[in-house]
């Protein structure tokens, strides 16, 4: 474990660097970020390449003895491009084009600006290649930011029509997929497919889009393919001259959310993953059980550690800034990241800048230069990561649950998403805050991985399943696993299609159930009862007919009063649960304590508000980590006999945290 920062020395006078530079060796920081914005450098005029700035920044890296991680520029192409080929430019889902001048304003699919990237990616990769002050590379910059995953421009269209063609063959197979003869969208050859921009029925406010469900799907399937393949190139072009591996630092599921990027497979192209952890910023304030989920998203994407390219540092905002981290966060967040499968966090960034957008985005140091309170926090955390990367590996939590995560699934309810008040990334939050607040950490999976290892696999509102998922699921359930599956799930086709069965159609049998009527609850509520205990519905009720399932939850209110809301079933040597209602935060935590005692899932015994529990291995030593969030102190049971690897002092019993304290407590 250890600690990083970025860092933009191209900014600074040279003078300045051995002073940064020595900050840091003192602060324990041992590697640097650098270079993600820096195309204009590189390439001042097109054809007139510079790589003397570059040189002499990895020369002073070297003599410092911190390592680089060195970024493919790509997220900026600079004004000389834009200005002598605007074809690279995107279109917005209004086929307005986006304008230089801020970044990630160019077209994944356009020809010219991936021709542009592969020359300088392959002469950045020659030169630095095997250069030894550089330990990795990332892609680009936050891939899918701002919407920007989807463009509409010509090129795209023309791609996309290449695309459909490749998975459906002919235009009849496209129109009976589709369902093309609702609203006389038949269409007589693949040049007549047309991009799904904003039509007649397009209204942002009430998230309605308007074209066909199946169209709208596919393309965002497409959009996302083509993040995929321009990470790929990048990835080629840099292996051609160099082993080093490669990243690109992903976004959130939470206040960054909504990418557009199947990150599975992008990640297929990466040796390890990494993301941009931002908790109170301008754009809002997540809390701390979605942060441990967003850890766990991007654990599981490659399954092995991960890395935090930018973790906050300080006040951040581009208009206006959020908070002030309290004195300890940034040391808590940090020790977060660790425990949830992070083995090296970066903090962005080194200094805050005197110019330009980010003017208010403060770094490790103010815009003076001078180490403050911020500083000494992240030095504290630096010098504690040496001391325990002594004893320790890298560590993962020892996860028992899944989550299933279907990309597929998000992107269909985010065209079709049921109900006032239903959003799918929110759902699968409500299962993963539940496990949070017991201390029971869990995975985020594919439907078609293999399942056999957890003893508990959660999918909610997997819409569609093909059949690899299908198989998948249904083996582990008949093998002895424990499987729950919720409203909303096995009604749709791969083309985003009802399908002519029963909910919950295809798991209608694993279920044992049918659900012949439901119940949207917009502008009610429904009371509910089981063994989650008395709880409300306020988005969905399915009124569930049991097949060969067992009732463990009924409605206690409304017209389907006393009808099943929530069932059991034995399915080969496991056990399928179906959730036909959604249930309020305290109830979910009932709800996983009720599997907890079933499956001896190991949670802690109650709730401890603020509190996050981790227990993690590096393959030979067991760690527990405990930290609060709270802003008072907190008492944390525990039941076996454990030493504070932090203060060396032995835990017997309980163990007393500080505000915002953490504890790492080993056997």
């Amino acid at each position: 474990m250890r600690i990083g920062v970025d860092y933009y020395p191209e900014q600074w006078s040279e003078k300045r660097w051995k002073t940064d530079l020595e900050l840091m060796n003192k602060a324990n920081i041992k590697v640097v970020r650098i270079g993600e914005f820096s195309w204009s450098l590189y390439e001042p005029q097109e054809g007139e390449f510079d790589f003397a700035w570059m040189d002499k920044i990895l020369d002073t890296l070297r003599k410092y003895n911190i390592s680089a991680v060195l970024c493919t520029p790509s997220a900026t192409p600079p004004k000389w491009m834009v200005d002598k080929y605007p074809q690279i430019l995107q279109e917005d889902v209004y086929g307005r084009q986006k304008l230089s001048g801020t970044r990630k304003h160019y077209c994944f699919n356009s020809s010219v600006y991936r021709d542009k990237c592969h020359m300088l990616n392959s002469k950045i990769a020659e030169r630095y290649g095997k250069n030894p002050v550089i330990e990795g590379w990332q892609i680009d910059n936050e891939l899918g930011w701002a919407n920007t995953t989807r463009c509409y421009c010509d090129e795209c269209q023309d791609k996309f029509r290449k695309w459909l063609i490749h998975k459906f063959k002919t235009i009849s197979n496209l129109n009976k997929k589709y369902g093309t003869l609702t609203w006389s969208q038949v269409y007589n050859s693949f040049d007549e497919v047309m991009i799904p921009k904003a039509g007649t029925c397009y209204e942002t406010d009430n998230e309605t889009q308007g074209q066909n469900p199946g169209l709208l799907l596919d393309y965002y399937r497409f959009c996302s393919d083509s993040v995929c393949s321009f990470t790929q190139e990048a990835c080629e072009d840099i292996r051609k001259y160099s082993a080093f591996p490669i990243t690109t630092n992903m976004l959130d599921a939470s206040i960054n959310s909504g990418t557009g990027i199947d990150y599975f497979k992008l990640a297929k192209s990466l040796d390890f993953t990494s993301w941009d952890n931002y908790i109170e910023f301008q754009w809002g304030v997540a809390e701390d059980s979605a942060v441990s989920r967003d850890h766990a998203l991007v654990r599981g994407y490659k399954k092995q550690p991960f890395w935090v390219m930018e973790q906050q540092a300080g006040p951040c905002g581009w208009s206006k800034m959020g908070p002030t981290p309290t004195p300890g966060k940034l040391r808590l967040w940090t020790y977060s990241a660790v425990a949830n499968g992070a083995d090296t966090v970066v903090y962005f960034r080194w200094r805050s800048a005197l110019s330009g957008l980010e003017e208010y985005w403060h770094g490790v140091l103010n815009h003076d230069g001078l180490p403050g309170r911020r500083y000494e926090e992240i030095s504290k955390t630096g010098e504690e990561f040496e001391k325990l990367s002594l004893h320790l590996g890298k560590l993962m939590p020892k996860a028992e649950v899944a989550i299933i995560k279907s990309f597929d699934s998000e992107w269909s309810q985010s065209i079709h998403s049921h109900v006032e008040g239903f959003n799918y990334d929110k759902y699968e939050l409500s299962f993963y805050r539940a496990l949070y607040k017991l201390g029971i950490p869990a995975d985020f999976v594919r439907a078609d991985q293999n399942l056999s290892k957890y003893k508990f696999v959660i999918a909610p509102a997997l819409v569609m399943a093909q059949n690899s998922e299908l198989d998948s699921l249904a083996s582990y359930a008949r093998n002895g696993g424990c499987l729950l599956l919720t409203f909303r799930s096995g009604i749709k086709d791969e083309n985003n299609s009802m399908l002519p069965q029963t909910a919950p159609g295809v798991f209608s049998e694993m279920a044992g159930v049918t659900i012949n009527d439901y119940d949207p609850l917009m502008g009610k509520e429904t009371d509910v009862s089981g063994v989650f205990g008395k709880s409300i519905a306020h988005i969905w009720c399915d009124i569930i007919n049991t097949t060969s399932a067992n009732s463990i939850g009924v409605y206690t209110s409304d017209f389907y009063f006393g009808k099943p809301c929530m069932t059991e079933n034995k399915y080969g040597d496991g056990r399928v649960f179906y959730m036909g209602c959604d249930i309020e935060d305290d109830s979910m935590v009932t709800l996983i304590k009720y599997f907890d005692k079933m499956l001896n899932l190991n949670g802690l015994p109650y709730e401890i508000k603020g509190v996050e529990s981790v227990e993690t291995s590096d393959g030979k030593s067991q760690v527990r980590f405990i930290m609060n969030h709270n802003e008072y102190p907190v008492v944390v049971p525990i039941y076996r006999r454990m030493n504070d690897m932090l203060t060396k002092m032995p835990v017997d019993s309980c163990i007393s945290i500080e505000p915002y304290g953490v504890a790492v407590l080993k056997e």
